[in-house]
């Protein structure tokens, strides 16, 4: 795995462009990302990349005001959310490209097996489509009630931060 420590100054800025940014206040993924980097950054097995989760978003409930509110609590595993997303993204974007180089290899002698890359695309938009639904779902479970925004922003959380892994696990496949 490669190492985060330059990317911080740059995590921010891609977490704060991410489509739900909305969701999660700028002060709290500034604030609060340090933690959660920090062990991501030392992890070098899943259980323990897995173990960083909820890093961030404890931290920043325990220090915000109202952050044990249901408001405070959304918006601080949001926070969370946005970063294991510049995660997820980065990891996507290293096996993509090795993906793509051991395709260029093998076209030369077996083309048709050199599809690496364009499977992991299609399989990446089909998990995109299936962690949208299911966290639809993670919501609606909840009707009205207020627990339903909890639900779905616990639901991305959590499926992000497995498929980071997913796809961590999978560079470490390649090599």
């Amino acid at each position: 795995m490669k190492k985060l420590r330059p990317f911080k100054a740059a995590l921010c800025a891609i977490c704060l462009a991410a489509p739900d940014a909305a969701l999660a206040d700028a002060h709290m993924v500034e604030t609060y990302f340090g933690p959660l980097v920090e062990c991501y950054e030392v992890a070098t097995t899943d259980e323990a990349r897995l173990d960083c989760k909820g890093r961030m978003s404890t931290v920043c409930m325990e220090t915000e005001d109202g952050g044990f509110s249901t408001l405070g609590m959304v918006s601080c595993v949001a926070a969370e959310t946005q970063v294991w997303d510049g995660f997820l993204n980065m990891a996507y974007q290293a096996r993509m490209q090795g993906l793509a180089q051991l395709d260029i290899a093998e076209a030369v002698q077996f083309p048709e097996f050199a599809n690496r890359a364009d499977s992991l695309r299609t399989a990446q938009r089909a998990w995109i489509a299936f962690r949208d639904g299911e966290c639809s779902l993670a919501y609606a479970m909840w009707g009205s009630g207020s627990m339903r925004q909890l639900a779905a922003v616990g639901c991305l959380l959590d499926m992000t931060a497995a498929r980071t892994v997913e796809l961590e696990s999978l560079g470490e496949e390649m090599r």
